[in-house]
């Protein structure tokens, strides 16, 4: 046998450059997030305790101090909707009336998710609904969604007409299309018997706002058609990116994966790794018993990466992230900024 020389350490020294790599992404985007969307972030938690004065509930007012200031900070969205403008030759102030209530509906959808999917705690932190409870959650969500409604409104009197009327006809989409992706979870919770190409329609729906924002942002940077298709297209898929990739870090989470289980849709690797009818087979048994224990969810973790749950997902993701660089060959600027936002959904 022919010892391989160096063989162990150069597999070492290539893991090595690759966590570095992947931690100088990270590092990359988080000084991006903060240059870009800590402003936008700022005025929409100003313009909601300007409404503080009209809230008597106490509750109400507490669990609004609380996801503003100690769950919730998106710095993701005005980022991506700044450079989406900016992208196609815009200026980036051009987007800010729009992307302030486009980030207070997007804060109600997501506490109504958390009541939907009875999620009690995320990265660590209690949610609204884990906290307060569901009403309040409810309640809190609701008057996200109706300033930012009401906000919108006021923004699309100053636009010409044409692109609030393209504007309302993109976010009626999307809005539809995140419910029905809603629905259509409903009917695969508990259940590992869907093809991948149907849980992939479904993250696609789910995508649909990201679309929105980069297609509404290079609308009012008045990008060209090709300029606004290609950001469109870039929207969707950096959208099922992040749906896929939290999916992926869901499966290194054990308290997490067992809850999702019970009360949500499998993640994808689970359901790659069902294709094989024993997996299958294991995986359903163990979803079937009425109270799941922690061994459980460890056995399914390990069936879905014995039968390359994983790895089919890796590579779903890969070709996502080459189609979504592709559609940046048709922008000129700020081309690093959003390849770097496509690159970081690959770092975990």
């Amino acid at each position: 046998m022919v010892k391989r020389i160096g063989t162990h350490n150069e597999s070492k020294a290539m893991t090595k450059c690759k966590n570095d790599a992947r931690e100088e992404i990270a590092a990359q985007m988080q000084r991006l997030l903060i240059e870009k969307g800590s402003r936008m972030y700022s005025l929409v938690r100003k313009l909601m305790f300007e409404s503080e004065p009209n809230i008597e509930c106490e509750e109400i007012r507490d669990a609004l101090h609380y996801f503003l200031e100690k769950y919730w900070t998106d710095l993701a969205r005005p980022t991506l909707m700044c450079l989406s403008c900016e992208a196609v030759g815009g200026d980036c102030q051009k987007v800010t009336s729009i992307t302030i209530p486009m980030m207070l509906i997007a804060g109600g959808i997501d506490l109504h998710d958390d009541i939907i999917d009875k999620s009690k705690v995320k990265n660590d932190r209690p949610t609204v609904f884990g906290r307060f409870g569901g009403d309040v959650a409810l309640l809190t969500g609701d008057a996200l969604m109706f300033r930012g409604f009401t906000t919108l409104d006021q923004a699309l009197k100053d636009i010409p007409k044409q692109k609030a009327r393209m504007i309302l006809r993109i976010l009626n989409k999307a809005f539809f299309e995140l419910g029905d992706a809603e629905a259509m979870e409903l009917t695969l919770r508990g259940k590992i018997s869907a093809v991948p190409e149907a849980y992939l329609r479904i993250i696609n729906k789910k995508a649909a706002d990201v679309e929105a924002y980069t297609y509404i942002s290079a609308l009012m940077g008045s990008g060209t058609t090709e300029e606004r298709t290609a950001l469109k297209k870039y929207g969707r898929i950096l959208g099922m990116l992040a749906i896929i990739r939290d999916d992926l870090i869901d499966m290194t989470d054990e308290e997490e994966l067992m809850h999702r289980l019970g009360t949500e849709i499998a993640p994808l690797p689970l359901v790659y790794a069902a294709l094989d009818a024993q997996a299958r087979a294991s995986i359903n048994i163990i979803l079937s018993k009425k109270t799941k224990t922690m061994k459980d969810t460890r056995r399914i973790i390990e069936i879905s990466a014995a039968n390359n749950g994983l790895i089919c997902t890796r590579r779903k993701m890969d070709e996502l992230i080459t189609e979504g660089l592709l559609c940046l060959n048709a922008i000129k600027n700020r081309k690093r900024e959003l390849q770097l936002f496509i690159r970081s959904m690959n770092v975990i």
